[in-house]
């Protein structure tokens, strides 16, 4: 045995040595938190960020076709895993039930259904107000339509010659 008295550690070193090891966990925790958060919306991080849509890439996506007499009032899509769309428009009321017809729609419209709301606004424009309308009729189809495209239909009535049209379209 050595003539050297044994020393006992420092306390002050001690404590050191624990606060460094709970920060060192608590900082794996935060990380971990991120992380989760992050994968939480990997679909919004695969998407492109919205912008503005053409008459004929909405009737591409959503598989409609513009009678004549459309006008075409807001329409923003997204692409990524999925293409996100919505549109708004005004067509004669005249041409709503061959709209729906042409159209191949996989459900009826039913009076007072409001099948759009405003988070189905893909761009969160300022244009998009179907809460607004009092008098509606809505389409929303349970299962894929032409192209594998989900769509909803949110129909204002509330003017006399005109309807307008809140379209949300979902295609993978």
């Amino acid at each position: 045995m050595s003539d050297q008295p044994t020393r006992e550690p420092r306390r002050a070193s001690t404590y050191a040595l624990v606060l460094a090891g709970l920060s060192l966990v608590l900082s794996l925790i935060s990380c971990g938190v991120v992380a989760v958060a992050q994968l939480g919306d990997t679909d919004d991080a695969l998407q492109s960020p919205p912008r503005p849509a053409t008459a004929s890439e909405v009737e591409a996506v959503a598989h409609v076709t513009f009678p004549p007499g459309t006008v075409f009032l807001s329409a923003v899509s997204s692409n990524g895993l999925e293409t996100h769309l919505s549109a708004k428009f005004r067509i004669p009321r005249a041409a709503l039930d061959t709209f729906v017809a042409d159209g191949g729609f996989g459900a009826e419209l039913t009076p007072g259904l409001r099948a759009v709301t405003r988070e189905d606004d893909v761009g969160g424009g300022d244009t998009w107000h179907p809460e607004r309308a009092a008098r509606v009729s809505g389409l929303a189809e349970e299962a894929p339509g032409p192209g594998g495209a989900y769509r909803r239909l949110l129909v204002d009535l509330d003017a006399a010659d005109a309807v307008t049209i809140y379209l949300r379209a979902t295609r993978p």
